[in-house]
This record gives structure tokens, C-alpha cells and sequence, in this order.
């Protein structure tokens, strides 16, 4: 085990240089596993805003619109705390599957190694070849071989990043404008045709040169993810007791030493996406997308040992420290407790969830109150209304105390699909209501399809 590797990053030399990483490719039982659900993955991102789920795009972030649909139903900037819940939602659920099966979301679904992993590392092996082509193809000067593998590799990827980046628009834009602006001049559309350009390049250096990089310097979650497992995580990590001592094979056959299960063959540093050496134990770089594990099965196979002896496991029992896997631990059933909390927090403010809101507000220019010639005492208020539902909807206001005279323009108030909008009303009573000139009255609305909702307010007139 080398002393320093927590010291330094293994695709950094001692001069501070990068050292590129060459990974090679050799199957095994998570090879089919893994593609199969980044596939997945890819294939729900690239067809949920091109789908129509309840007369409306799949998911559409219109955040210029203040609007945002999820398979089927809409959120305005009003139902914020939707956003909060799912969000914390989201970071228990990743603190609770850290803290049970460790850094799972880097090897599976993180967009990062589903897009590196499985769509531009392949594109660069079958236009480039194997880790050993692709390095001397980068050390040979440049020729027509590198000139055409380099171009071909390139506008594929750029190909590939287009239709990323397309879709990705069609979150934000919509899919109907974007379609209309695609079927255009860019010049006519410079913004969205910036972006795309802009994206396409983020993704051309974040793929095609800083690669893990970003894993290992950038990205936040390998930071504190040491602070959401412990030692009985379910980790990917190699078999200390077993593998230990490591030898290599013809020494162990000749001299007949006395050798762990490892034959120190190096293609578990080979295959792996960051360059590290796995059997140095739990490390930052390590991303847990299982490629070591193949890679020493299929050489366990070869020398006709079992297999596992890189594997998912836990550090206690990798190191020899514990015989049993517990899963019942204070962090991830605190974490789970959070976790069941704000998911049925969620699901219940989801189910009932209304159609509708109205809130009743006093304008900033209008006067406190006015005195009618009759002696009466008058309130200018405005009551905004906000129809969420997909279809057109009409609204009665009522107050009481049943003294207070209520006058609005429009009776009902009828509001379109998804519109939100203000309308006056006035409300007339008699000064006795008054006391140190403030009275409460609760304004009620009603609406054709059900909805209904109070607020108390409070009104104005000359004090005594």
C-alpha cells in the first residue's frame, strides 16, 4: 500500500502536471446492470419534455413565467414550499442511501459518469480503440490517422451534445417555441442558439478534457460524504485479510511464497475512471462504479481463485473487524426518519393542494378609508385571485359581519385557465363597527368549481 496516496491526486505528478487517465474496458456482472440504468436515465431525460402528460409538456421549467410542470401538474412561484420539500426530500434521500450503501449515486445515476461512462467513452473507444491505441494515438504526431480519428470522435460527441443541450432548452423554453425557433434563422433567435452553443461547450471541456477531474477536485459531495458513512456503509473496497499479502503469480508458483489472493496484476488501477489503486482502501477519487470489481473477477476467474475479492462490501468487514453487516445504526435510521417525514409532509400538502388562491390586499397609493355622504365609513381593498387549474373558473366574494356591504365590478369574476388576476372591491359599514377606529371582517371567496377560502382583514375609520 503506498504511504502517501491521501497526500497527493494520482492523475497529478509531482510537477503538478495532469496525468491523462486511459481507462481500459473489461466486462463483467455490473457492466449490463450499470448500462442498462444509465440508459435509463438518459432516456427519461431526453423524453420527459417532448411528452404530453395531461395536456401538458412533461416537465416544463418556465421559470420566466414563474411556472413549472411536473407529469401533469403545475406549481406556481406561490407553491415555493413544494420546491423546499422536495429538495430537503432529496438531500435526506442522498444522505440516507450514502450513509447504507455509500457513494451508489456517483457509480449509477450521477449525470456526470452516465454521460462520461456510457455515451462519450464509448464513442471514444470505438472511433479510437482500447487504452493502449488511444495512448499512442495521442503520442504520435499529428498525421491523417489522428486527424480523422480525432475529428470523427469529436463530431460525434459535438452531435451527441447537441441533442443534450436541445433538450435541455426544451425544459426551460418549452418545446413548442423551441421547435419554432429551431425551424429559423439562428440570428433570429440569438439567445437561445447562444446557449445552445455555450452548453455544447461546457460540455465538449467538462467530457472531453476535465473529465474526472470534476469528481475529484470540484465536486462538493466527495467532500462530505465521510461525514454521512461510517464503517458499516456498504462500500466498494478490496479484502485486506484475503488479498494480502499480494504477490505475483510465477512467484507465488515458483518459489512457492506464501501469498494473499491478489497477484498484484494492476488492472484494477487500470480500469478504473480516476486512476486510483482501490486496495489503498476508502478514497475521496473513488466514485464506486464497480469497474475494479469486474476487472479482478475476471482476473480471479483466470487463476482460478473466487471471486469478491474486490467487492461491495463494508470497511469493517473488508478489514477483518466484523463477520456481520449491521444495518440498524443511528445515522441511517435517523436519516430515514427525516426522510419519511418531509415525503409524507409532501404527499399530504399534495393531496389537498387547491386549484385556487386569493389573498385580499390594501394598495399602497389608496387612501385608509373614505367617509360617504351618508355617514358611512368606506374601504378600498383589491383582492388578487390566481386560477391554477386547466380550465376557466368563476369567483364570488362575501363578508361578514353581514353589515359590511360588499360592491365588486364584476360579479362572478371569471378567470381563464392559469391567469391571475386583481379586481376592486369596496366595503361600506357603518362607523359604530368601529373600535379606536379598527373593526375585523372576513372576506370569503367561492368559486363554480369548489373552491373556497376566508381571510380575516382588518378596516379602517376615524377613530373616536
Amino acid at each position: 500500500m503506498a504511504k502517501d496516496f491521501r497526500e497527493t491526486l494520482y492523475t497529478v505528478d509531482a510537477e503538478g502536471r495532469r496525468k491523462w487517465v486511459y481507462s481500459e474496458f473489461v466486462p463483467g456482472r455490473f457492466t449490463i446492470p450499470r448500462a442498462l440504468v444509465a440508459y435509463f436515465l438518459m432516456l427519461i431525460y431526453l423524453v420527459l419534455p417532448w411528452i404530453t402528460i395531461g395536456g401538458m409538456q412533461g416537465v416544463h421549467l418556465d421559470i420566466f413565467n414563474r411556472r413549472f410542470v411536473f407529469f401533469g401538474a403545475e406549481f406556481w412561484a406561490t407553491d415555493s414550499y413544494f420546491l423546499f420539500l422536495i429538495l430537503v426530500s432529496m438531500a435526506f434521500s442522498l444522505f440516507f442511501f450514502t450513509a447504507l450503501f455509500g457513494r451508489v449515486w456517483c457509480g449509477w445515476a450521477c449525470p456526470e459518469t452516465v454521460f462520461l461512462e456510457f455515451m462519450f467513452r464509448p464513442i471514444e473507444r470505438l472511433v479510437e480503440g482500447s487504452a493502449a491505441q488511444r495512448r499512442r494515438l495521442d503520442q504520435q504526431p499529428w498525421n491523417l490517422e489522428k486527424i480523422t480519428k480525432k475529428a470523427l470522435k469529436h463530431g460525434l460527441s459535438a452531435f451527441f451534445a447537441w441533442v443534450i443541450a436541445t433538450t435541455a432548452l426544451a425544459y426551460f423554453i418549452g418545446r413548442d417555441p423551441l421547435l419554432e425557433m429551431m425551424s429559423d434563422w439562428p440570428h433570429k433567435n440569438p439567445v437561445p442558439f447562444a446557449m445552445t452553443l455555450a452548453m455544447m461547450g461546457l460540455m465538449g471541456f467538462q467530457f472531453g478534457w476535465f473529465r474526472e477531474q470534476f469528481c475529484t477536485v470540484l465536486c462538493p459531495y466527495a467532500r462530505f460524504q465521510s461525514v454521512l458513512m461510517d464503517s458499516n456503509s456498504v462500500v466498494v473496497g478490496y479484502d485486506v485479510v484475503r488479498g494480502e499479502p499480494r504477490g505475483k503469480l510465477r512467484k507465488r508458483e515458483e518459489e512457492g511464497a506464501a501469498t494473499g489472493d491478489c497477484i498484484d496484476c494492476g488492472l484494477c488501477i487500470r480500469v478504473c475512471p480516476t486512476g486510483i489503486d482501490i486496495r489503498n482502501g476508502l478514497q475521496l477519487e473513488c466514485v464506486a462504479c464497480t469497474a475494479c470489481v469486474d476487472a479482478c473477477d475476471s482476473i480471479m476467474d483466470k487463476v482460478g481463485r473466487p471471486k469478491g475479492l474486490i467487492r461491495y462490501d463494508t470497511e469493517d468487514r473488508l478489514l477483518g473487524r466484523s463477520a456481520v453487516r449491521k444495518i440498524l445504526r443511528p445515522r441511517p435510521v435517523v436519516y430515514g426518519v427525516l426522510l419519511a417525514i418531509c415525503l409524507g409532509t409532501l404527499t399530504y400538502l399534495l393531496s389537498v393542494r387547491q386549484q385556487s388562491e386569493f389573498q385580499v390586499l390594501r394598495g399602497a397609493q389608496d387612501q385608509p378609508f373614505m367617509v360617504l355622504d351618508d355617514g358611512r365609513v368606506s374601504n378600498h381593498l383589491h383582492v388578487r385571485v390566481t386560477n391554477k387549474s386547466s380550465a376557466e373558473d368563476s369567483y364570488t366574494f362575501s363578508v361578514q359581519p353581514g353589515e359590511i356591504e360588499l360592491i365588486t365590478p364584476l360579479v362572478p369574476f371569471t378567470l381563464q385557465p392559469r391567469q391571475i388576476s386583481t379586481t376592486p372591491i369596496f366595503l361600506n359599514f357603518k362607523p359604530d363597527l368601529l373600535t379606536d377606529g379598527k373593526a375585523n371582517a372576513e372576506v370569503k371567496i367561492e368559486s363554480a368549481s369548489g373552491f373556497e377560502a376566508k381571510q380575516i382583514i382588518t378596516l379602517l375609520g376615524p377613530g373616536k
